[in-house]
């Protein structure tokens, strides 16, 4: 009998954030799939909703890129936790889905080497559970990481892109996303390639931006 009640017995839930054991999930968190955050580590993922522009194109920034997201986002790409991928739209995918509902997301790219090393694509990650199509019509040709570089040296990031698909973007609304927004280089260049395929509109969705203040 004790061996029967063993099947049936919960498995112990982990914080994906902090690795502590999870209380009980209430009501809330089983429904808007917070269940795997603690609620301590979830009350630091403050949503901040930064309006910006690009090249006049609409941007937003779901959070300040602060000492906790960069922490976070270390454990995820440098650590390799995939796990962790989720944690930044869980509590708002529903709301994000319909915000941005017939849009076709484009990632800003990594180099091809560093996801070999991670094994998998962390914005595409992070983004996946929006549930919009995701097509990488823009590719790095060319190791340039941006944190080795002075933000002039950063200007020159379009020079390591390439766009691929061009008619995958022909017509039709576009929502270029990313996991950090700093000096917005990035950003301006992926603008720049994708208006040049003609798409029907553009905006852009990041996951955090740093804030001068």
């Amino acid at each position: 009998m004790k061996n029967q009640l063993k099947i049936f017995e919960k498995p112990t839930r982990i914080c994906k954030i902090c690795f502590k054991k999870l209380e009980t999930a209430d009501f809330y968190e089983v429904f808007n799939g917070d269940s795997c955050v603690c609620k301590l580590c979830l009350q630091k993922l403050v949503p901040k909703f930064i309006k910006f522009e690009v090249e006049a194109i609409d941007g937003l920034a779901i959070y300040e890129y602060d000492d906790n997201i960069r922490a976070i986002l270390y454990q995820l790409k440098g650590c390799y936790d995939i796990e962790l991928a989720p944690v930044f739209f869980n509590r708002m995918k529903r709301e994000l889905h319909l915000m941005y509902r017939g849009y076709t997301m484009i990632p800003a790219p990594s180099y091809y080497k560093d996801d070999e090393r991670r094994e998998f694509k962390h914005v595409e990650e992070i983004f996946k559970s929006i549930n919009l199509p995701i097509v990488y019509a823009i590719e790095k040709i060319s190791y340039f990481k941006q944190a080795e570089h002075t933000r002039k040296e950063r200007g020159h990031i379009w020079q390591h892109l390439r766009l691929v698909k061009p008619e995958a973007i022909t017509g039709k609304k576009i929502l270029i996303v990313d996991d950090v927004s700093t000096t917005g280089s990035t950003l301006k260049a992926l603008v720049r390639l994708i208006k040049s395929a003609k798409p029907k509109r553009i905006k852009i969705l990041v996951m955090s931006k740093r804030v001068i203040k």
